[in-house]
């Protein structure tokens, strides 16, 4: 978040003469309808940047970020305010006057169905002393915001901090708010920590983005971390979308909101009419990342249908009590099949695997010992159950690491009927790192 720099700059102390809210109301102006204080030679006050849901498909909320206005016009992130505060009262006292306008600012909109979503200042978080939410109870008390409607984000810090941050979530959930973890970081961040600490909603760090745009690997671990974090119990944010590729992919995944100045910033009179005209834009884009990932699957599922047509014979033999190296043979031969195996009705491995004559050819000697597979067992596999529950219908598993080889695959399955007893056929089929997940 913008408040969360903190570079050196010229110190500044004794700036503040009263520490009680009725003090910090006295420095606020109001101008035009926006509600600014006065810094030094600064005026420091609020903008905007919507959030949306990516299933409903409309606004839920607001995060705020502090600024500061310059005599010549240009403006200032909330670093350049903080970074000369030495003081640790006057930081205190800083964050205080930060967030009465933040919440000013909000109420002056009059949106009771939106989130305002804020931070704590770090030094304020891990400083010298241990953090207090008490300033914010009493400004939530002072101002009558609804603390409902208040998300509060602390940085997910790698260290010994978790003392720290499980003492303050539990007062600030206890305060109302909603919590969420910024910026987290799939490298440095603690995944025990979200089931100990359960935030309500995590904010990924753009930089998980950057990857997946680069790398088809990335992409997945990308997903995966996704529905790791939901595993939690928490929600999950993408920050910072600025371009058409960014928010096409945060579309496809699991997210539940996203945010960034490609949606746009707001500033403080704007939001007072956004909260009825923002959402048309966005459904625009969703309806288009549906429409191109349809496409996509329409040509996905019609290059598939050149493994269905031949798997069904397969199954249609093994059915007729055809031995499976027969059944197969044409299959096998098709590009990009991996093997084919039988499983009973219990997920066990009941045939050996059948290879293409090219992949024995190929055989990666490090995997040898999870070549045999006969006896193995599949119950756990989505392509088993999902076979099971779906008589005679040809099912497609997500990509996967293949036990097998190198490769990632997906896994063709349908349930079938030898005599008196079920059987799931399966087929492996190279994964190609271009198609969609």
């Amino acid at each position: 978040m913008a408040d969360n720099s903190i570079p050196d700059g010229k110190a500044c102390t004794g700036l503040f003469h009263g520490k009680d809210l009725q003090s910090l109301e006295r420095s606020i102006i109001e101008r035009d309808g926006v509600f600014c204080a006065d810094f030094n030679t600064w005026q420091v006050g609020s903008y905007f940047q919507r959030v949306y849901s990516t299933t409903h498909q409309r606004g839920v909320g607001f995060e705020v970020f502090c600024r500061a206005l310059q005599p010549d016009g240009s403006t200032r992130p909330a670093s350049s305010v903080f970074s000369c505060i030495t003081d640790m009262d006057d930081v205190v006292q800083m964050d205080r006057m930060r967030l009465l306008l933040h919440f000013k600012n909000f109420m002056a909109a009059e949106i009771d169905d939106r989130w305002l979503i804020t931070n704590l200042h770090p030094r304020v978080m891990l400083g010298v002393r241990d953090p207090d939410v008490s300033y914010l109870a009493e400004l939530l008390e002072y101002t009558g915001f609804p603390p409902h409607q208040l998300v509060i984000a602390l940085r997910e810090h790698a260290g010994n901090f978790e003392t720290v941050l499980s003492r303050t979530i539990r007062q600030l959930k206890e305060l109302g708010c909603l919590v969420l973890f910024d910026d987290f970081q799939a490298e440095s961040a603690n995944l025990d920590r979200l089931w100990r600490l359960a935030p309500d909603i995590v904010k990924l760090d753009h930089s998980l983005i950057d990857n997946a745009l680069k790398s088809n690997r990335a992409k997945r671990m990308l997903f995966k971390l996704v529905s790791l974090i939901h595993a939690s119990g928490s929600l999950v944010l993408m920050e910072k979308i600025e371009t058409e590729e960014e928010a096409f992919l945060v579309m496809r995944l699991e997210a539940d909101f996203v945010q960034g100045r490609y949606f746009g910033n707001l500033e403080t009179k704007a939001i007072r009419r956004s909260a009825v005209d923002w959402d048309g834009a966005f459904r625009n884009l969703a309806s288009q990342s549906e429409r191109a990932i349809f496409k996509e699957v329409h040509h996905h599922n019609l290059e598939m249908g050149q493994y269905t047509n031949e798997f069904m014979e397969c199954a249609w033999s093994v059915s007729d009590d055809i031995p499976l190296e027969e059944a197969s043979a044409k299959l096998v031969r098709l590009p990009g099949v991996e093997r084919v195996y039988l499983l009973d009705h219990k997920g066990l491995q009941v045939s050996q695997n059948i290879f293409p004559e090219d992949k024995l050819k190929q055989v990666d000697l490090r995997y040898k010992p999870l070549w045999d597979s006969y006896g193995a067992t599949w119950t756990r596999r989505s392509s088993f159950h999902d076979a099971i529950h779906n008589p005679g219908v040809v099912q497609f598993s997500q990509p996967y690491r293949s036990s097998t080889n190198l490769h990632m695959c997906t896994t063709l399955s349908v349930s079938l009927r030898k005599g008196s007893h079920a059987y799931v056929l399966c087929c492996d089929v190279e994964w190609k790192e271009d198609k969609i997940f």
